[in-house]
């Protein structure tokens, strides 16, 4: 019997795990997967314990005595992804460590020519519930790895890359396993429990600044409605009472996504709290949309909204966007009672100062609920890096911790990268410390209890000094997970 010990990474994007703590999907999918049969795996979202993550780790090791851990990482956690793996290697140099995720995906080739590889055994590309599987019969049988797609092995000490895995038919897999998780406390959205699904992978899209392509591919799949409801009745039954729907692009298909809002009505499931990420295109391009995600039980959409400039959107590669529709899709979920978070990418080449002040002045006047300014990020391998490199433009080149959309690792023409986040700094005070906001928020009424700990995980630290003083205090008590071990 293989024991396995899969980690979602402690780092997460600013501050928001005060508004929302969410845990990892890929990870509990790759577990409902594997061969139970030959592996006995478990699950741990670092996110929860934070600060003390090494010092769970040691425990987790000690406790369950794994044969192979992996680690599932974003860019911006790749760092702390190769100190777990080292002390992983220190605790016992037998233990074998696998490394999956987006940035491993992207930079396997970097990866496995880097000097700290000394601490990866195995590299997954892309989607890892069937490679996983397969790598752990390999180990189980000890065969050899040269026919598993999708995975990188060493050789005598260097790496070889097998051929990239076709994409797997997600009506093939199995339910994600929540029943692995060791740290199961703490995971909400604005104070309510909550879980993820996903109905969907992959875009079909071609925005410059997104990795979702290298991942996927240009394409979109999707699971079947049954299994979707099968699903959030899992996701219920654990506890939960919020659902983050974590696909890439839900509206994509409009159709399919009021079929699942009515199939969720018809189940009688919509009296939990749904979350999604749309574009304002699929939006606005149906009013009854709206009405029937309010009806099923939608809460809150991250609404892509990117740029107030057309020559900004078709930089992005977002030429399909029009501001028409950024107005309609605003207009058409607050006349739904959806709260709207609203993206913003800022910090664009031509981006002056007057600029950004049209992106904060633009989201007051559509009275987004929480407008979420992202600074450019050249992530690994996209169109939006190299043009960025080819423009002398990206200050910060190789800090991949710094690669979360909160920092400036860019200038743009005009702007210095101190400017920038200096000037993205003032808008966020400008916005969330205003009187009529802080007053009349709507996340405040729907969710009164953790408003203030929105408006915290919002706001730079810098911010959040200044007017601190209108603010009430407010401490939560963390859960003390080693009476769980």
């Amino acid at each position: 019997m293989i024991k396995v010990l899969l980690l979602a990474m402690p780092n997460s994007i600013a501050k928001f795990d005060v508004a929302t703590k969410v845990p990892n999907l890929g990870l509990i999918s790759i577990a409902g997967t594997v061969d139970s049969s030959i592996c006995d795996v478990k699950v741990a979202d670092l996110v929860l314990v934070k600060q003390k993550a090494e010092e769970y780790v040691r425990k987790f090791l000690q406790i369950h005595q794994p044969n192979l851990v992996g680690l599932s990482c974003m860019s911006f956690q790749y760092s702390t992804a190769i100190k777990l793996a080292k002390l992983v290697k220190e605790y016992d140099k037998n233990i074998l460590t696998v490394f999956g995720g987006y940035h491993p995906t992207l930079m396997y080739d970097e990866i496995a020519r880097a000097s700290d590889s000394e601490y990866v055994d195995f590299i997954i590309r892309g989607e890892g519930e069937i490679t996983f599987n397969e790598l752990v019969h390999a180990i189980n049988s000890d065969l050899g790895y040269d026919n598993i797609a999708g995975l990188s092995y060493k050789v005598n000490g260097s790496f070889f890359h097998n051929p990239p895995r076709e994409l797997i038919d997600l009506n093939t897999l199995q339910l994600p396993r929540r029943d692995v998780r060791l740290l199961k406390k703490g995971f909400h959205g604005f104070g309510v429990p909550l879980d993820t699904i996903e109905t969907s992978r992959g875009c079909t899209h071609n925005c410059k600044f997104c990795s979702i392509r290298r991942m996927y591919g240009r394409n979109f799949r999707q699971y079947k409605i049954d299994r979707i409801l099968q699903d959030i009745r899992n996701v219920r039954a654990y506890g939960a009472k919020s659902v983050g729907m974590a696909d890439d692009n839900i509206t994509l298909d409009v159709k399919r996504f009021e079929e699942i809002c009515e199939a969720i009505i018809d189940a009688r499931l919509n009296d939990m709290h749904y979350s999604v990420q749309a574009s304002t295109r699929g939006i606005a391009s149906n009013e009854k949309l709206a009405q029937k995600m309010g009806d099923a039980g939608v809460q809150l959409v991250f609404l892509g909204i990117e740029s107030v400039t057309q020559a900004n959107l078709n930089f992005l590669g977002k030429s399909y966007a029009v501001e028409h529709d950024t107005v309609k899709a605003v207009q058409y979920l607050k006349d739904n009672g959806i709260i709207i978070a609203g993206g913003f990418i800022v910090g664009n080449p031509d981006d002056d100062e007057e600029v950004l002040w049209d992106t904060f002045r633009l989201s007051r006047k559509l009275s987004i609920d929480m407008p979420i300014f992202f600074i450019l990020t050249p992530h690994a391998k996209t169109a939006i890096r190299e043009e960025l490199l080819a423009e002398g433009l990206v200050t910060n080149p190789d800090d991949f911790s710094r690669y979360h959309g909160f920092a400036a690792n860019i200038k743009t023409k005009h702007l210095t990268t101190q400017q920038l986040n200096d000037i993205v700094l003032q808008m966020y005070e400008a916005y969330y410390s205003n009187a009529h906001y802080l007053k009349f928020s709507r996340i405040r009424k729907l969710y009164p209890g953790h408003f203030w700990k929105t408006v915290f995980s919002v706001m730079p630290f810098a911010a959040l000094d200044r007017i601190r003083s209108i603010l009430p205090s407010s401490k939560q008590k963390e859960h003390d997970y080693t009476r769980d071990l």
